[in-house]
């Protein structure tokens, strides 16, 4: 139900979903808003998607609070309880991001040895996608929590980019050693320390000229990096639909441009990765963009199918046993 466009683009988007997946999905929400947005019943049902009835929600607005978790009916905390009681294994939502990461905190859980989980995405690059970390969930952090970042988010690289031996990166104001504040100089010796793949301290540009595989952060400056990237990216695309409509000379050349500025559109489109993954939990939760469209929706569902299969969670797990990360 959460989502500046929902139900109506999030229940389309599980359809689609439902048409090119194996997976049963699960609607919960509102039984006849949801219904709206869906052919008949023997349809939808023949693609395995049911519909879980909930009075409540949590809207867009809301601050989070520790009475959230009291709202028994709402349907972000009936949906957490659905991956909590086993009864579901992942959950997709495009709504309320303080909200979702409150909920899933306290019904999902952490995975042993979790200190934070981390809001992580894939930021478009000149290579490869690269994963970054924190983006949101933890704005205040430690230096072993950056450290615990980086070896997620070096497990997800490895399993759902199929990168060998990922090069990780420490988001900072230079790339000299003891630039930066106390925090990041600090989590700068213990991922020197690591058996990661540890190339330094990088720049907002290291990123996009794929410099490396993971970047992390703290939440604080994840998030203000990802909202400034996206409003850079919609000004300028806006500006350039404005002076492709000047004059017929612009309008022609725009007119030649358009394929080549609609895959440029593509590229730095959340909607085609679908959503970020709140890694550090004992179940799959992605978080689509509030304006998720039906497909970010029907990304989000795949992304969460993909870390499901490849067991990104339990390789995680394995991956900071071993590497001997203290809770």
């Amino acid at each position: 139900m959460g989502g500046d466009d929902a139900p109506g683009e999030i229940v389309k988007g599980a359809f689609k979903a439902a048409k090119s997946s194996a997976a049963q999905i699960l609607l919960v929400g509102d039984e006849r808003a949801i219904k709206k947005h869906l052919p008949p019943p023997p349809l939808y049902k023949r693609r395995g998607i049911e519909i879980v009835h909930c009075d409540d929600y949590i809207r867009m607005d809301e601050s989070p609070g520790t009475s959230l978790r009291r709202r028994t009916s709402a349907s972000l905390v009936v949906a957490a309880r659905l991956v909590k009681d086993g009864k579901a294994q992942a959950l997709v939502s495009a709504g309320n991001t303080g909200a979702l990461h409150q909920i899933a905190l306290l019904e999902v859980g952490r995975l042993k040895g979790i200190r934070r989980p981390a809001l992580a995405a894939l930021l478009p690059s000149e290579g490869e996608p690269v994963v970054a970390l924190d983006l949101g969930a933890n704005a205040d952090c430690k230096p072993e929590y950056l450290l615990q970042f980086a070896h997620m988010g070096d497990t997800y690289s490895r399993e759902i980019m199929g990168i060998q031996n990922p090069r990780v990166g420490l988001l900072n104001i230079g790339t000299e050693v003891g630039k930066g504040n106390t925090l990041v100089n600090q989590a700068h010796d213990l991922l020197s320390e690591s058996n990661l793949n540890f190339v330094g301290n990088v720049e907002p540009l290291s990123i996009f000229q794929a410099e490396v595989d993971v970047v992390v952060c703290d939440g604080f400056v994840g998030n203000m990096m990802l909202k400034s990237a996206e409003a850079i990216s919609e000004f300028i695309l806006k500006r350039m639909k404005q002076a492709a409509s000047l004059n017929a000379r612009a309008k022609l050349g725009g007119l030649m441009l358009r394929p080549s500025l609609r895959s440029l559109k593509q590229d730095i489109s959340h909607s085609d990765h679908g959503g970020a993954i709140l890694l550090g939990l004992k179940g799959i939760v992605i978080k689509c963009h509030g304006r998720a469209d039906r497909e970010t929706v029907r990304n989000g569902i795949k992304a969460a199918e993909q870390a499901l299969e490849r067991d990104v969670l339990g390789r995680i797990s394995e991956n900071l046993n071993a590497s001997e990360v203290k809770a």
